[in-house]
């Protein structure tokens, strides 16, 4: 009888402190990343990437383009920046065609991550952005009266049952 209740106790001990045991490790990331502040720009707009990874790294920005203009498709590779402060960061022009854009982030020559950029065209980006908000809310206020309704009958019908029960025993 004792072995079974210190086995309980040392089990129950292990699963209350294996959640310690996982947040004692440190799991801080070491990969670098990738964030650029679209993810749909009009045709020639600028927009801005930032790769963040270990100081001292070097890092490049690599572009691929789908567009239909032979002098922007295809791949092309940044000059090389090494991070500073834990950043780099690139100003992304867009291609003058529609299409996407493939960006991979390289740090010490090897790829790190990846992000898409959507180029549109500027009749295509503001389409939809007339000055008026789209109707949101709640639409089924009959239903939040019908249960506020039942909600103050039920505690009416506890209150006069408690009332009825007290007199009784009076």
């Amino acid at each position: 009888m004792f072995v079974r209740t210190l086995a309980v106790t040392a089990l129950a001990g292990a699963a209350v402190l294996a959640p310690s045991a996982a947040f004692a490790t440190d799991y801080t990331s070491d990969e670098s990343t990738l964030t650029c502040d679209a993810t749909t720009v009009e045709v020639n707009e600028t927009f801005e990437c930032t790769i963040e990874g270990p100081d001292g790294s070097d890092a490049a920005l690599q572009a691929t383009t789908s567009g239909e203009d032979a002098a922007i498709a295809g791949t092309v590779t940044s000059a090389t920046k090494t991070i500073t402060d834990s950043v780099t960061d690139y100003s992304v022009t867009a291609p003058g065609t529609a299409g996407t854009i493939g960006l991979t982030a390289i740090v010490d020559g090897e790829a790190v991550d990846t992000a898409t950029v959507q180029v549109v065209a500027s009749s295509v980006a503001g389409a939809g952005t007339d000055s008026e908000l789209s109707g949101t809310g709640f639409e089924n206020a009959g239903l939040a009266a019908g249960s506020a309704v039942l909600l103050v009958a039920g505690a009416a019908g506890v209150f006069i049952g408690a009332r009825r029960r007290a007199a009784q025993n009076a």
